[in-house]
């Protein structure tokens, strides 16, 4: 497409060799640098177009281990795959920021020529990013975006306007007077700030008769658990339950609903309104059985392909630019970084069937362990 011509020529390598200034704090390491501003661009032997996809090893750094982020790893690796790229085994960081750089300078130094992550924190990620970048190893992020550091494309959804969407199907099927549990991401994540403030500004706009009740759960499902137990407690006009991620907390949410007797299918005398992000698997099932009201679907498919494809695009010396794209997003530039934002459909009843949902499929059923 015109906007987005593919380039034969690779990029001049970078001599750029500037030492990490790392910082250790509880376990974490931070690294505090500005964003670079040469988005979308790989340098170096990494970017050299004459490489064969055969002898060039590509690899993925997951963040932690739930099934949503297990789907994302075993897509990407199959992608490169199909592509006809050689891999190396994915790496899983369990949720700990400082072995995630690790992992990441660990596959580098195994021979990765291009990598793509989803970003378990986004401060602490930079220095691993650096290092690629000082290793000229081109790095594309799914999902998460991280706070700086050169990317050669960043591929995710508009996260605040994924809660915008929620605010949307939960302020119409709520009273005035009532109030809503929402269950807010880890804030050192961008998914996790940017749903919980997309959500929380439109309905303070659109509908501000509508009390709030905010639950920090750092992402954890006993926390989710935990608040919404004490909310119900403590709330007796409880209409609604904002799940920032059903493949994190749909399991625990039922489970807590139905121990309390408050798990009513929609229609049902006593049914608490359940507006989720994430359409996963669980979520479609729960869709179908009436107990989730709507979910705003991630776009993980693309995320897989999109992801894969913008790094054999890198390696081989590809400039990206801002403007719309040939498959129904527009990348826009953010912090630095060029960012490739992805439509998200909400799901309800009326298209829970939708066989292009990634929530349908085969991949995403047997990494959930679920079936239609």
């Amino acid at each position: 497409m015109p906007d987005q011509r593919r380039s034969r020529t690779c990029l001049a390598t970078s001599e750029r060799k500037s030492a990490m200034r790392i910082t250790a704090i509880t376990g974490v390491a931070v690294l505090g640098v500005g964003a670079l501003l040469l988005a979308g661009c790989s340098t170096g032997a990494a970017a050299g177009g004459d490489a064969k996809p055969a002898d060039t090893q590509l690899s993925y750094s997951q963040p932690h281990t739930d099934p949503f982020q297990n789907a994302e790893n075993v897509g990407s690796m199959e992608r490169f795959k199909k592509l006809g790229y050689a891999t190396i085994p994915a790496t899983n960081a369990d949720r700990d920021p400082a072995q995630q750089i690790t992992d990441i300078q660990t596959l580098i130094n195994k021979g990765a020529k291009g990598l793509v992550i989803s970003v378990g924190d986004a401060d602490a990620i930079v220095p691993a990013i650096e290092y690629a970048n000082d290793q000229n190893v081109p790095i594309v992020a799914i999902d998460e975006a991280p706070a700086s550091g050169n990317i050669a494309m960043i591929v995710r959804a508009d996260n605040v306007h994924m809660g915008e969407l929620a605010c949307e199907e939960m302020g119409k099927r709520v009273k005035a007077g009532s109030a809503v549990i929402t269950l807010d991401g880890d804030p050192v994540t961008s998914n996790g700030r940017d749903r919980t403030n997309g959500f929380n500004d439109c309905m303070k706009k659109k509908y501000p008769d509508v009390k709030l009740v905010n639950v920090a759960t750092e992402w954890d499902p006993a926390k989710a658990a935990t608040g919404i137990e004490t909310a119900l407690n403590q709330y007796d006009n409880i209409a609604g339950i904002y799940n920032q991620s059903d493949a994190t907390f749909f399991p625990t949410i039922l489970d807590t609903l139905k121990s309390l007797g408050k798990l009513k299918a929609v229609g049902e005398e006593g049914h608490i309104v359940q507006v989720s992000v994430d359409a996963s698997p669980m979520a479609m099932t729960a869709i179908r059985d009436g107990y989730l009201d709507a979910a705003v679907a991630q776009p993980m498919t693309d995320y897989i392909d999109y992801g894969a494809d913008y790094l054999v695009r890198a390696i081989k010396g590809e400039k990206f630019k801002v403007g719309k794209t040939d498959h129904g997003s527009v990348i826009e530039k953010r912090k630095g970084n060029l960012v490739d934002l992805l439509p998200t459909p909400v799901v309800t009843k009326d298209n829970v069937e939708d066989p292009e949902l990634w929530g349908n499929k085969k991949f995403a059923l047997e990494a959930f362990g679920a079936s239609k």
